[in-house]
């Protein structure tokens, strides 16, 4: 019993023990964690005040110097010659009131900040505030980056990002423009300036008007980002976002329905670009040529324009609208090309592929033509068609002189054919190897005159405006005078072989000349010219009541009654 109550003793003793030596162990390492977290925070507070010490503005020299006692505050004021230092940054002033605890500078006189010898900016007054690095320059500020010269009454510039601001108008000067605007930003290591509000480039050759620009001072190139008015000594530029200006050699590449006015030209278009030094502008998207002088208007798809040569190019559902005193000419086709050469005091139109024309007194189609306008001449090619009033005139080439800027005089050249409608709406025929035809001052037919395998067929009509017969004639040449579209007299030069006709003898057939085909119905109007370019068509050029083809649609109607004259052999 005794033995059992004394190992039950020991054992109390031995966990006695081991509780204390577990509670010492524990105690250390408590201690030991204590240490290690304190030592954990002092180094974390050195490694701060280190990081905060290389951004401190610090203090080169000044002719003397102040401390300032503010609770939990260092103050230092600096007073003549001031120079003080960030990194690579040095600020210099008469005067300084250095905050050492929050690294804020407020500087006085004369104060001037150089950042890496890059960039040297000057003001009257400025607060840097050094752990943003960040200045607020105030009074008469001056940027200068060696690029260009910036004067404003205040500038913020950011030392991180190199970025100037300002909003109290600013003036920049570089060495070919000078620019103003009332808010601007300037990245001095990029070179691009981003304006707002009241934005003017002015040079020596014009000026650039906008409410929002971006300009590189590298390139000298202006990037449109709102409406913008550019002003030179030859041409005026209306550009829209998008576009972009070389201030330089003058290159714009313009965007968003453009446009260019010289004193002889007014170009619009979706797209174009100028050239100067070639003189060459490319244009694409529902262009607009305007010719001042001419009174004449392009439109197309694309559109090319030298100035050197006077050629302009227009294709892609081309149309040309010639204004005259009382009428207008509308022509259309695949490419229109106009030559105005003052050189050669040249000026002509070609037109190319399927080209239609429409006029009060004339109507054609044709494969291509040519217009010479210093002759008044249009040169008609491949299978001409010209309606004239109630004329229709085909042949192999025809060539039509005006007059007036009407129809005065028509050559035709190989298988002539000429048809003309009288009053009973009968259709009188001649056809010959050439045939020349002459209009009066109203461009109605006066006379025709045939050479080389002359026919005709024409109706003779009495006083009373009744159908007496039909002359049929075979004739080498022959002469047909008209008179209120009727024949009034007819002259074979030759041996006339003819045969006069009787109504009641007339047949369908005997009719019509070999060849004959009334073609109304393929004749140009005005609405069918502009349905044709519809995409293109500027809104002034719309059809109008006033121009309709109402007489033509009396002659469409009206061709079930054969035809007559009265006619007087010699």
């Amino acid at each position: 019993m005794r033995q059992s109550y004394s190992k039950i003793k020991q054992i109390g003793t031995n966990i006695r023990r081991i509780k204390q030596i577990v509670a010492k162990k524990s105690k250390l390492a408590s201690d030991s964690y204590v240490f290690l977290g304190a030592f954990f925070i002092m180094y974390t507070l050195l490694g701060s005040h280190s990081v905060l010490a290389q951004n401190q503005v610090e203090i080169i020299k000044a002719d003397s110097l102040v401390g300032q006692n503010q609770p939990f505050m260092q103050v230092k004021k600096l007073l003549g010659n001031v120079a003080l230092r960030q990194g690579t940054t040095l600020l210099y002033c008469t005067q300084a009131v250095l905050n050492e605890t929050t690294n804020i500078l407020e500087a006085y006189g004369k104060v001037k900040i150089v950042q890496a010898d890059t960039v040297t900016i000057t003001g009257d007054t400025a607060y840097y505030f050094g752990n943003n690095r960040l200045a607020k320059m105030n009074g008469r500020v001056k940027l200068d980056d060696g690029t260009i010269i910036l004067t404003t009454k205040k500038l913020d510039y950011d030392l991180n990002s190199h970025l100037a601001f300002y909003n109290t108008n600013g003036k920049i000067i570089d060495k070919k423009s000078t620019l103003t605007s009332r808010e601007g930003y300037y990245n001095t290591v990029t070179k691009l300036f981003d304006f707002k509000y009241n934005v003017k480039v002015v040079d020596k050759d014009g000026s650039l008007t906008a409410d929002s620009l971006r300009y590189s001072s590298l390139s000298k190139e202006a990037f449109f980002i709102a409406p913008t008015l550019v002003v030179n000594k030859q041409d005026t530029t209306y550009a829209n976002p998008g576009s972009q200006y070389n201030t330089v050699n003058k290159i714009a590449n313009l965007k968003g329905r453009s446009t260019v006015k010289t004193d002889d030209y007014v170009m619009t278009a979706d797209t174009m670009i100028y050239d100067p030094p070639t003189e060459i502008g490319v244009a694409n998207g529902n262009i607009v040529f305007v010719s001042k002088k001419d009174k004449a208007i392009l439109t197309g798809e694309h559109g090319r324009y030298s100035k050197r040569t006077g050629v302009t190019r227009v294709f892609g559902r081309a149309l040309l609208k010639n204004i005259f005193e009382n009428d207008t000419l509308f022509l259309t086709a695949d490419t229109l090309v106009s030559l105005d050469n003052k050189e050669t005091k040249t000026k002509k139109l070609y037109a190319y592929k399927k080209v239609f024309i429409y006029k009060t007194d004339l109507s054609a189609r044709c494969d291509s033509l040519s217009y010479n306008v210093s002759d008044s001449t249009i040169y008609f090619y491949q299978k001409p068609i010209l309606w004239n009033n109630k004329n229709q005139s085909e042949a192999d080439s025809i060539n039509v002189l005006l007059k007036n800027n009407k129809i005065h005089l028509m050559n035709m050249k190989g298988k002539s054919f000429v048809i003309s409608v009288d009053t009973l709406t009968n259709f009188n025929q001649v056809k010959g190897r050439k045939i020349v035809v002459n209009f009066n001052n109203d461009a109605k037919l006066e006379k025709v005159s045939v050479d080389g395998n002359g026919e005709s067929i024409y109706f003779a009509i009495d006083e009373k405006n009744t159908l007496t017969g039909m002359n049929r004639v075979q004739c080498s040449k022959m002469n047909m005078l008209f008179a209120k579209n009727k024949i009034a007299r007819i002259a074979f030069l030759g041996k006339p072989d003819g045969k006069f006709m009787p109504p009641k003898e007339l047949k369908e057939d005997d009719k019509e000349l070999d060849g004959f085909k009334w073609k109304i119905t393929e004749k140009p109007t005005k609405e069918s010219i502009l349905k044709r370019v519809a995409a293109v068509i500027p809104p002034e050029i719309k059809p109008t009541a006033k121009d309709s083809v109402s007489a033509t649609k009396k002659v469409e109607t009206s061709t079930k009654k054969p035809l007559a004259k009265k006619i007087i052999k010699k």
